[in-house]
């Protein structure tokens, strides 16, 4: 499953606690219901537009320029070079989609290899950028399971982690019958209630994920204790104490002997981008054995 390739843990989405307004009023007057709280809200926010000022065209396909600038602008994205201009150029003019198109690269989000601007795009597609975009903010809690999905079948395999994550956080679901229509072309308003549901679930945990821990070295602190196993034998235990989930870690990279002393060199372990992990304070520990003849250190590996 994916989860990306950088934390962005001091990161904070500038929208309120909940996107769903309690005004009746809808913003456009071809949406009804649940869906039309969902897009007056989004559009307040700059994240959907319509046709026209009154007309949303739920029905109608999303392209896949919109489909970026959507999950860009509902994530609140931003851009590490300049956006404006890295993408979408011709004649010397940037295409209106060009920043969001380079919001996404910069974010780690990869596009699908028959990706078209002007073209309609899959509802698999979609749900695997929309994906990547969560990734990028951060790692959130989902519980590993296979949902099963009677059309999986249809998934392209690059796209089921994502697709299985969605599912697992209730950003998407499936239809009555279990199917998810990988291959269909998403709607407007299929991607607007998607994002809606990503921007939710983004800012639930959040706000739950990690509190204010200073610089960040104390993920660094290292301790060790030496336990002794008989006459000959010791073992050494490091722990890497209070992380904020189990995917940090700690491993034993090598033992040099010098002299009476032997030195454990430790290495750090990162946690790994494609996968979530339960934010659970966690403390990493790892061990090895040495001759009791040896007084012990450590000391973190020189790469």
């Amino acid at each position: 499953m994916i989860m990306n390739k950088k934390m962005k843990l001091t990161a904070a989405l500038l929208l309120s606690s909940s996107l769903l307004l309690a005004s009746s009023a809808a913003a456009f007057d071809d949406v009804a219901g649940q869906d039309a709280a969902i897009t007056k809200a989004l559009q307040e926010r700059g994240i959907i537009h319509g046709v026209t000022k009154d007309k949303f065209a739920p029905k109608s396909q999303l392209t896949g320029a919109q489909g970026v600038r959507m999950i860009v602008q509902a994530l609140d994205l931003k851009g590490s070079s300049d956006s404006k201009a890295a993408h979408g150029v011709k004649g010397g003019a940037a295409f209106w989609y060009s920043e969001a198109l380079q919001i996404a690269k910069d974010n780690g989000i990869e596009l699908p290899a028959d990706f078209q601007p002007n073209e309609k795009l899959s509802r698999e597609a979609f749900a695997n950028m929309l994906m990547q975009g969560i990734a990028s903010t951060g790692n959130y809690p989902v519980i590993m399971m296979y949902v099963n999905v009677a059309d999986a079948d249809k998934v392209h395999p690059d796209y089921m982690g994502s697709i299985q994550t969605l599912l697992l956080t209730k950003i998407a679901s499936l239809d009555e019958d279990g199917h998810f229509h990988p291959k269909s072309p998403i709607t407007r308003m299929e991607a607007a209630r998607l994002v809606y549901n990503a921007v939710e679930f983004v800012q639930k945990h959040k706000e739950i994920a990690l509190p204010d821990q200073g610089d960040g070295e104390h993920l660094n602190k290292v301790s060790y204790q030496v336990e002794k196993v008989n006459d000959e034998v010791n073992k050494v235990v490091l722990t890497r104490a209070n992380q904020p989930h189990p995917g940090y870690g700690i491993s034993v990279a090598k033992v040099e002997f010098k002299d009476k002393t032997a030195v454990v060199h430790y290495e750090l372990l990162s946690p790994d981008p494609d996968k979530f992990y339960p934010q659970v304070i966690t403390d990493a520990k790892t061990e090895t054995y040495v001759s009791s003849k040896y007084e012990v250190t450590i000391k973190p590996l020189k790469k």
